[in-house]
């Protein structure tokens, strides 16, 4: 299990309680819980990369999901609860076409809850969305998302280990 590098940033105490869930998890299920409700960080993006993302699809990448990506360019936490897109997939799903309906300048880069709905942010006002069939709550950054992710994460998991 790779476990980031704790920044010292304004993601900071966001990530360490995460790492604090993701260790008591790890440390008191066994192999049969974990098949579920994996935790995977991938290495950090680079500067190089995140330069990419902003190029290919034209864009300001909004300050929070940017520290984010240096910590881990992609992630699947907590099973399907989230799974955050590493910047290949963001630039390759939109390039494409989406349906008429999508708003075209929301920028996809996350499934989560694992039912179809998906994150994103605006390119024009750097909000972040939770987008499901039509509907949208929207966060004014990314530290307020991650903020009631990190509470969603600790609810799954609650039901495995007292936290």
């Amino acid at each position: 299990m790779f476990i980031p590098k704790i920044p010292d940033n304004d993601l900071k105490p966001y990530i360490e309680e995460l790492v604090y869930i993701v260790e008591r998890f790890y440390a008191e299920t066994d192999e049969e819980d974990r098949f579920g409700m994996q935790f995977k960080f991938n290495a950090p993006a680079t500067d190089e990369e995140i330069n990419y993302l902003e190029t290919s699809l034209n864009i300001v990448v909004p300050i929070g999901y940017k520290e984010f990506l240096k910590i881990s360019n992609g992630a699947r936490l907590c099973g399907y609860t989230s799974e955050f897109l590493n910047i290949k997939r963001v630039v390759n799903l939109n390039k494409m076409e989406t349906s008429p309906d999508f708003p075209k300048d929301y920028i996809l880069i996350a499934d989560i809850i694992g039912d179809g709905e998906i994150l994103c942010f605006s390119k024009n006002t750097g909000k972040f969305i939770r987008y499901f069939d039509g509907k949208e709550i929207v966060y004014d950054n990314f530290y307020k998302f991650i903020e009631w992710l990190i509470n969603f994460i600790r609810n799954e998991v609650e039901e495995f280990v007292e936290l």
